[in-house]
């Protein structure tokens, strides 16, 4: 990623990971709570929100992943669950944009 847009997803996902850890801790981290506020931070750029897919059967965890471009070369990418925030600065990934590619078995 770029300098540029580097320094911007570190700032960006700052924001991020504080906005997040207020819905979690009123126990709002499905996909549908976490768009519109991740909406108004990403807001002009692409933003994607997803199911959280850790675990199996009864042991998955419920939650929501994101990504979220940042100019040209970066992305704010993380998750939320009951338990935790992640937000952090990286690359696209070339097969998939902002969002991680899907586990492979």
């Amino acid at each position: 990623m770029s300098p540029q847009d580097g320094k911007r997803a570190g700032q960006k996902a700052t924001e991020v990971e504080r906005a997040l850890d207020d819905l979690r801790r009123g126990g709002r981290i499905s996909p549908a709570d976490v768009r519109p506020v991740l909406a108004q931070l990403a807001a002009p750029a692409h933003l994607s929100v997803g199911a959280l897919l850790i675990g199996t059967g009864t042991d998955k965890a419920e939650g929501s992943t994101y990504g979220i471009w940042i100019g040209k070369t970066a992305c704010v990418t993380g998750a939320v669950s009951k338990d935790r925030v992640w937000a952090d600065a990286n690359g696209h990934c070339p097969e998939t944009g902002c969002m991680p590619p899907a586990s492979t078995h």
